[in-house]
């Protein structure tokens, strides 16, 4: 059963992203996170019951985090294509502050575990329905106007989330350099805004927009 929220409910999530984002989803610990908000694990445990629920609740909350940004910044913008792109640079964005978390439960659904599939398939999709709305206005100016929605999504989308999780990847495995480039430097390149930005326009561009 659900429990009211509260001040140490919070505690607990803040701790949670915090941890998330340093340390990943192997990283995070019940007695960490419990350290981190400064409550005991009792407390830990009434509220979220187990460490699974827990990230659920966190990441749940990080998506919410991110629709409002994505639905603000696209509401901003011009033309379709301009929208589409701030749709993109949002995505970009959200993958950056969850590069640590996402390669496991990119796993889980490659290895076929169900509750991670309805996990994301019902929490974590809202933005691609909006993307897919903007590719429908888009698409009759772009070089791929034959091609279905889907094919466009998958153009558009992927080039936008895997540079920073492969990113992350590799500083977690300790890699310092990349085609003879240093991974600090690489980092301005891939992690900054500008980068994500410029990311969007190549992905546009590549389809003929």
């Amino acid at each position: 059963m659900a429990r009211p929220p509260s001040g140490t409910d919070l505690k607990l999530k803040t701790a949670g992203r915090k941890l998330l984002q340093e340390k990943g989803i192997t990283g995070l610990t019940v007695r960490e996170a419990c350290r981190v908000a400064g409550v005991n694990t009792g407390m830990f445990h009434y509220y979220f019951g187990s460490k699974d629920e827990y990230l659920k609740a966190v990441l749940k909350e990080m998506y919410a985090e991110f629709m409002l940004n994505f639905k603000a910044g696209v509401s901003v913008a011009g033309t379709p294509r301009a929208r589409l792109k701030a749709a993109l640079v949002e995505v970009g964005k959200f993958g950056l502050g969850v590069r640590n978390a996402a390669p496991m439960i990119f796993a889980d659904l490659a290895y076929g575990k169900k509750e991670a599939f309805a996990f994301v398939s019902g929490n974590f999709t809202e933005h691609i329905s909006h993307i897919a709305a903007l590719a429908v206005q888009c698409r009759p100016a772009s070089a791929v106007k034959a091609r279905s929605i889907p094919f466009i999504i998958a153009a558009l989308v992927p080039v936008m989330i895997f540079p920073v999780l492969i990113g992350g990847v590799m500083e977690k495995n300790g890699v310092k350099k990349l085609a003879g480039q240093s991974l600090a430097e690489l980092r301005g390149e891939i992690f900054s805004d500008a980068g994500i930005a410029e990311r969007a326009e190549i992905a546009l561009r590549g389809i003929g927009l």
